[in-house]
């Protein structure tokens, strides 16, 4: 994790009246879509900038206002619908005329950004998997994202992304600026914390007919998860009688998710892999307290939420030793070589027969996941808006660089 130096604490408004503010817009489609990690960023990054910034006015980008949730929105935060709402006429259109009519400093985006914009730019790019692990995408994801990101990088004022790994990737593989490039990990909502309240857990047990034990997978049913090593091992467990546990796959099914399913039928787990779908994130903190131990044999990833959701929740945690997720939880998990099937299975035997580990890597993950918070991505965030913002701003109808 990046040893950033503690900002001061400041309350919304906080001297920020004496500064005229800055109109700034975040691009805020993918809320209410169930787009996980994209949504989760936007939403805690929204949250965390309404605690902290008093002084500038936030437009909220979206093609359907009614589903930004209450907590995003009011105040100095104001959604602002954006049309045509299909992907490629809103970024070629929609936004930039929105961006002139509102007049915009600052535009933030994920990922890509719209071509002929009035004002200055940010753009987070959480990861680079689609260049990394390129098997794992569907051949049209990947030229998309191959050809819209790095434009989008070379084009935008500063490069947010999500860990120091997630930035030397970024810098290793494209040839900008290193200055440009920053890393802020994410934060962690509050409403992930041990789930102490039985009658919750037992509602939700019978809501997604969760077993009394179980293993917990989370994230979208793809390649680049590394479900199939899961269901692997724990075939393993299973067979030399080591464990009685089930396992929970919590995700919306994507690319090649059929590949998963065959092999649950292939090792004849069909009553005991658990598969719930996607799961409203209200409900996630019950199931993640009442697991046995959570699982997460990754293959690459930018942050890795699902692992602090789950510590801060009270479960023990075995993940993978790559890309950023050693970053993430430090000394508060198991951490395997995510291609080492027998390793995995280990690690997790390990976790469900020793009480004393078990109890060390709940204890040691509580405190982990303190250190991550919304407020203080957000803080940092809004330097790098600050930074940017304190140069002139352009003239012309484009980004300034």
């Amino acid at each position: 994790m990046p040893h950033y130096p503690s900002p001061p604490t400041q309350q919304a408004g906080e001297d920020d009246q004496l500064v005229p503010p800055h109109r700034i817009a975040i691009d805020a489609h993918m809320v209410g879509t169930h787009e996980t990690g994209n949504e989760t960023y936007v939403r805690g990054l929204v949250g965390g900038l309404r605690q902290i910034d008093g002084r500038n006015e936030y437009a909220l980008y979206t093609t359907d206002p009614a589903l930004l949730p209450p907590a995003m929105v009011g105040g100095r935060f104001r959604p602002r619908r954006i049309a045509p709402g299909a992907n490629i006429p809103r970024l070629l259109w929609g936004m930039p005329r929105a961006a002139r009519r509102d007049r915009l400093d600052l535009l933030h985006v994920t990922y890509t950004l719209p071509p002929a914009l009035p004002c200055r730019t940010v753009v987070t790019v959480h990861d680079i998997s689609y260049l990394i692990l390129p098997e794992t995408f569907s051949p049209r994801d990947r030229l998309l994202l191959s050809l819209a990101v790095p434009l989008s990088m070379r084009r935008a004022d500063r490069v947010l992304t999500v860990s120091e790994h997630a930035r030397g990737d970024i810098l290793k593989r494209y040839r900008l600026d290193p200055a440009k490039v920053v890393a802020i990990p994410n934060g962690l909502e509050a409403r992930f914390r041990p789930e102490r309240d039985a009658a919750r857990i037992a509602a939700i047990r019978q809501h997604y007919r969760l077993p009394d034990a179980y293993l917990l997978a989370v994230g979208n049913l793809q390649p680049r998860k590394n479900l199939r090593r899961l269901i692997e091992a724990f075939a393993a467990l299973r067979r030399d009688g080591r464990i009685t546990a089930k396992l929970v796959l919590v995700g919306k099914t994507l690319w090649r998710e059929s590949e998963i399913f065959a092999a649950i039928q292939g090792y004849g787990l069909e009553t005991e892999v658990i598969a719930t779908g996607y799961v409203p994130e209200d409900d996630l903190p019950a199931i993640y307290s009442a697991a046995a131990a959570f699982v997460y044999p990754s293959l690459y990833e930018g942050f890795g939420l699902p692992p602090l959701e789950a510590m801060a929740c009270g479960t023990p945690v075995v993940t993978s030793n790559t890309s950023s997720l050693p970053e993430v939880v430090g000394d508060a998990a198991l951490t395997v070589e995510p291609t080492a099937t027998g390793d995995l299975a280990r690690a997790i035997g390990r976790v469900l027969s020793n009480d004393t580990l078990r109890q060390d890597l709940i204890t040691r993950g509580i405190a982990r996941a303190r250190l991550f918070s919304w407020e203080r991505a957000a803080t940092h965030t809004r330097e790098v808006y600050e930074t940017i913002l304190a140069r002139p701003r352009p003239l012309s109808g484009k980004s300034g660089r």
